[in-house]
């Protein structure tokens, strides 16, 4: 049975280094405490998920794919009429979810 945290150790930082710690901690989703912890004792934090990010990113992908087979038609001579109405539908989904990189926040989950 593991023992409870029972020993204190005081640490100090100067304010901007305590910021930097709070803000990684944040990002890893833990506490200040937890980070320094974990980090203490061999632990690499890494950055939970970011779904909007996730999701931007698959979004991306997506268009890749679009862009592929496009640009695959165009390389074998075998375009069809639609191409350029994909094409433009697929440049102004990566330039959306560029944007939504760029600028979180500022485009709706809607549009991704």
């Amino acid at each position: 049975m593991p023992q409870g945290r029972t020993a204190a150790k005081l640490i100090r930082f100067a304010p901007d280094e305590l910021a930097a710690v709070s803000r990684r901690a944040r990002t890893c989703g833990r506490t200040p405490a937890r980070f320094i912890r974990e980090a203490a004792l061999g632990a690499i934090p890494k950055a939970r998920h970011n779904e909007d990010r996730d999701r931007i990113l698959l979004a991306l992908a997506r268009v890749g794919g679009q862009l592929s087979v496009l640009a695959r038609r165009v390389n074998d001579g075998n375009q069809h009429e639609s191409d350029g109405a994909q094409l433009a539908a697929a440049l102004a989904e990566h330039r959306t979810a560029i944007r939504a990189l760029i600028l979180p926040g500022h485009v709706s989950r809607s549009k991704v």
